[in-house]
C-alpha cells in the first residue's frame, strides 16, 4: 500500500471511530446524568477528573515517543515495546500508590474513596492500551486501532446501560470504565503478537532513561496545552461574575468540540514524519510533506471557521438556548481563532519526529504566558470577549513561533502564499451563506453542502492544487483495493 493510501485510510478510520465513539460517549454520559442523582453525578465527575489527572501524569507523552521509536526502528519492536511496558508497570504502580496516599485526605465516605481508587486503576489501564496501540499506529494499521476504540465505546455504553438498569449506580459506572479498558488492552496485545512481535518485558534502565527524557517534554507540553484550555475560565471567574463566565463557557465548549477534527487528521501523519526525519537523505521529502500538511489543514480549517462564523447564532439557539444569544460575538471570535489552531495541528508531531520536543514545550509555555497576560489585560475592558481575543493571540503566536523555528531548521514555509486562496474562497461562500442564514434547517443543510462544493470549485479555479497534489489525492482514494488484498492474505510478522 502506498503512503498516500495509508494516510487516507487512517484519516477515515480515525474520523469514523472518533465521530461514532464521541456520540456513544456523549450518550453514556447523558444516560448517567439522567439515571443517578445530581450529587452522585457530581461525585462521578469528580472521581473521573481526579483519575484522568493522574493518568496524564503517568503517561507524560510516553505513548507519543513510542510511536516514533517503533515507526523508525520496527525491527526492534520486541525490545523497545518490552522495555516500555515494564516502565509503564512501574509508573502505574507508583501513581496508584500516590492516589492511595491522597485518598485519606479527601472528605468523602469510604465508598467514594474506594470508587476513586478503582477509577484510578481504570484510567491507568489506558496506559497499557496506548503502549500496544502505539505499535499499531506506528505501523499505520490505524483501522485496527480504530476498531478497538469503537468496540470499547460500544461495550462502555452497554455496561453503563445494564449496570444502571440493575440499580448498581456508581459501582456500575466505575466498572464500565474498568472492564472495557482491560479488554481493549488484551485486544491490542493480541493484534501486536499476531502481526508484529512478542514484547520481551524486561528491566532496561538505559531504555527507561531514554524514553523518559524524550517523553517528559511532550507530556509537559500536553499538560500546558490542557491548562491553557481551562485558564480562561479560571481567570474570568476571578475577575468577573458567574453570568459572564457562563456567557463565555457556553460558546467556548461548543467551539472546543471541533478541536478533535484537526487532531484526528494529524495523527496519521506522525509515522510518516518520523520515518522521513530518521532518514538524513529524506529532508527534502519531509519539507514537501510538511508544506502539504499545513496547506491541507488550512484548506480544511477555513470552511469550518466560515460556517461557525456565519451560523453562530443558529448554533447558540439550537444548542444553548436563546438566553445565550448575547454571547454571539464570542462564538464568532472563537470561530476565527480556530484557524491558527487548525494550521498548527501537525507541529507537535513534526517537532517530536525531529527530536525537538523540548522546543515544543517551550513554545507551549510562551503561548500560555501570553494567554494569561492578555486575559488579565483584556477581561476588565472587554469582559467575556477578552478570553476569545487572548485565545486567538496565543494560537497565532504558537503558529508563528513554530513556523520560524522550522524555517531555521531548514523547512521554510510561505504562509501568505498558502493562505490567500482559501481565504478568498471562504469569503465568497461566506458572503453567499450570510444572506440565507435565517432560512430553515431544511434549506440550510443542502445550501451548506452546496457552499462546500463551490468552495472546492473556487480552489480549483485559483490553481490551489498542483498536478502532484491531484495525483496523490487520486492515488490515496484508491486505498480500498490494497487494504482488502492486505487483510485477505496471511500477515507476515516483522523479523
Amino acid at each position: 500500500m502506498k503512503q498516500s493510501q495509508r494516510i487516507i485510510k487512517n484519516v477515515l478510520a480515525g474520523g469514523i471511530a472518533v465521530g461514532a465513539g464521541g456520540v456513544l460517549q456523549l450518550a453514556a454520559v447523558v444516560f448517567v446524568a439522567r439515571s443517578v442523582s445530581v450529587s452522585d453525578f457530581g461525585i462521578y465527575s469528580f472521581i473521573l477528573a481526579f483519575a484522568m489527572f493522574f493518568q496524564l501524569l503517568a503517561d507524560s507523552g510516553l505513548s507519543t515517543i513510542l510511536v516514533r521509536e517503533l515507526a523508525t526502528r520496527p525491527e526492534k519492536m520486541s525490545e523497545t515495546l518490552g522495555a516500555a511496558l515494564s516502565l509503564i508497570w512501574v509508573l502505574t504502580s507508583v501513581v496508584e500508590l500516590l492516589i492511595l496516599a491522597i485518598l485519606p485526605f479527601l472528605s468523602f465516605s469510604l465508598e467514594v474513596k474506594v470508587l476513586t481508587l478503582a477509577m484510578g486503576a481504570a484510567t491507568l489501564t489506558v496506559l497499557h492500551c496506548t503502549a500496544y496501540g502505539a505499535a499499531l499506529r506506528s505501523q499505520e494499521d490505524n483501522e485496527l486501532h480504530a476498531l478497538g476504540y469503537l468496540l470499547h465505546k460500544v461495550l462502555f455504553c452497554a455496561l453503563i446501560f445494564v449496570g444502571l438498569r440493575m440499580g448498581f449506580a456508581l459501582v456500575a459506572v466505575v466498572l464500565a470504565h474498568l472492564i472495557p479498558n482491560i479488554l481493549l488492552c488484551f485486544y491490542y496485545r493480541w493484534m501486536v503478537l499476531r502481526l508484529y512481535a512478542r514484547p520481551k518485558i524486561r528491566i532496561d534502565f538505559a531504555k527507561w532513561k531514554y524514553l523518559l527524557t524524550h517523553s517528559l517534554p511532550v507530556g509537559g507540553a500536553t499538560m500546558v496545552r490542557l491548562l491553557a484550555q481551562q485558564v480562561d475560565v479560571m481567570i474570568l471567574s476571578w475577575l468577573s461574575d458567574l453570568r459572564t463566565v457562563g456567557l463565555f463557557s457556553g460558546p467556548y465548549r461548543i467551539s472546543m468540540a471541533i478541536r478533535f477534527i484537526p487532531e484526528t487528521l494529524a495523527i496519521p501523519l506522525y509515522p510518516m514524519y518520523s520515518r522521513l526525519a530518521f532518514n538524513p537523505d529524506a529532508k527534502s521529502e519531509l519539507h514537501v510533506a510538511y508544506e502539504r500538511s499545513v496547506k491541507f489543514f488550512l484548506l480544511a480549517g477555513f470552511p469550518v471557521a466560515t460556517l461557525f462564523l456565519i451560523f453562530s447564532g443558529r448554533l447558540i439557539s439550537l444548542l444553548l438556548g436563546e438566553k445565550y444569544l448575547v454571547a454571539l460575538p464570542a462564538m464568532q471570535l472563537l470561530a476565527v481563532a480556530f484557524l491558527p489552531f487548525f494550521a498548527s495541528s501537525p507541529f507537535p508531531f513534526l517537532f517530536t519526529a525531529l527530536h525537538r520536543q523540548r522546543f515544543l514545550m517551550v513554545s507551549a509555555i510562551c503561548s500560555l504566558v501570553l494567554r494569561v497576560g492578555l486575559n488579565f489585560l483584556l477581561i476588565p475592558i472587554y469582559g467575556y470577549l477578552g478570553p476569545c481575543l487572548a485565545f486567538f493571540a496565543s494560537e497565532t503566536l504558537m503558529l508563528l513561533i513554530c513556523t520560524i523555528k522550522l524555517a531555521r531548521l531548514g523547512f521554510p514555509l510561505s504562509l501568505i502564499k498558502i493562505v490567500w486562496r482559501p481565504l478568498l474562497a471562504s469569503c465568497c461562500i461566506g458572503g453567499a451563506l450570510y444572506f440565507i442564514k435565517g432560512a430553515s434547517l431544511l434549506w440550510l443543510i443542502p445550501a451548506t453542502f452546496g457552499g462546500m462544493l463551490i468552495y472546492v470549485l473556487i480552489l480549483f479555479l485559483l490553481g490551489t492544487f498542483s498536478d502532484r497534489d491531484l495525483r496523490l489525492a487520486k492515488e490515496g482514494l484508491g486505498f480500498l483495493k490494497p487494504l482488502i488484498a492486505k487483510w485477505s492474505g496471511q500477515p507476515v510478522p516483522l523479523k
